[in-house]
C-alpha cells in the first residue's frame, strides 16, 4: 500500500493516472487511516499469523488475504468531481466487470449508510457491491494535490477462520466469489475489471513499471516494494514489462 500513496505523490509531481492489482501473502488487517487496534487485538493477530498495515486512505479495517486489491490513482479531471459521484463510478465499471464474468451482483441501496464500526464488511455502505444482500467488494478514497486514489478489495474467497477471530471481522455480513458459486481465477477478474474501467474512463492502460523516485517512497513506507499488476495511462515514456 505504500506503493499506492507513492503513485498518489507521483500523480502531483506530473505522472499519469494508474490502475493497479495486487494480492497478499498470507492475512493481512489494513487500518483505516483514521482507526485505531486495541493492544488486545494487535496481539491476537500476531499469534495468528495476520499482519497490519495502515492505509492511506480512510474508511474501516479490511481483512486481505483471500481478495483481490486494486487502486486506481487518477488526476481529478478524469473523474466525476463529488466523492459520491467517483465512486458510483467506479462501483458501475466493476458491476459491469463481474456481471461480465456471470456473478450475480447489485448495488447497495441508496439508502444505505456506513456502519460505525470497526470492520468495512460488516454492512455496505452506499454506491458498494453486494450479492444477496452481503457485501462482496469495499472501497476508500483520498484526495491530495489534485489527484485521487481509489483502494478496493473484491473478495475472491473466503477468509481463514482463525484470521477472522483474531482480526474481529465479522464473516457474516460479507460474500465471495467462491461462496456465490463463481471461483474465479484472479487473472479473469482483473482482466474484466481493467477493461470496465477504460471504457468508464474512456482511457486506454498500459503496462508499466514503478519510476526509481516511486519505489525509493515506497520502500521508505514499508519494509519493501510489493510485486503486483501496475497498468498505466501512457502519458509519459513507459518500461513495458
Amino acid at each position: 500500500m505504500g506503493v499506492d500513496e507513492a503513485l498518489l505523490a507521483s500523480l502531483a509531481r506530473g505522472g499519469g493516472a494508474t490502475l493497479r492489482f495486487y494480492t497478499w501473502a498470507g492475512p493481512w488487517l489494513s487500518l483505516g487511516y483514521g482507526q485505531s487496534v486495541s493492544d488486545e487485538r494487535a496481539a491476537a493477530c500476531r499469534s495468528a499469523g495476520v499482519g497490519i498495515v495502515r492505509r492511506s486512505t480512510g474508511g474501516r479495517a479490511v481483512l486481505h488475504g483471500a481478495d483481490l486489491t486494486y487502486a486506481l490513482v487518477a488526476p481529478e479531471g478524469l473523474l466525476p468531481p463529488s466523492l459520491q459521484a467517483s465512486y458510483a463510478l467506479v462501483t458501475d465499471a466493476l458491476l459491469e466487470a463481474l456481471g461480465a464474468l456471470g456473478v450475480p451482483v447489485e448495488r447497495s441501496q441508496p439508502g444505505s449508510t456506513a456502519f460505525a464500526g470497526f470492520d468495512c464488511f460488516a454492512v455496505p455502505a452506499r454506491d458498494e457491491i453486494c450479492a444477496g444482500g452481503r457485501k462482496l467488494a469495499g472501497s476508500a478514497q483520498r484526495r491530495a494535490g489534485g489527484g485521487v486514489l481509489q483502494h478496493g478489495s473484491i473478495r475472491l474467497g473466503p477468509d481463514p477462520g482463525p484470521a477472522c477471530e483474531s482480526s474481529g471481522m465479522n464473516v457474516a455480513g460479507a460474500t465471495s466469489l467462491t461462496e456465490l458459486g463463481h471461483p474465479l481465477e484472479e487473472s479473469q477478474v482483473r482482466g474484466a475489471c481493467i477493461r470496465a474501467l477504460e471504457a468508464a474512463l474512456g482511457v486506454r492502460f498500459e503496462r508499466g513499471v514503478l519510476a526509481p523516485s516511486e519505489s525509493r517512497q515506497a520502500a521508505h513506507r514499508g519494509s519493501g516494494v510489493p510485486t503486483g499488476g501496475l497498468k498505466r495511462l501512457q502519458r509519459r515514456p513507459i518500461t513495458m514489462s
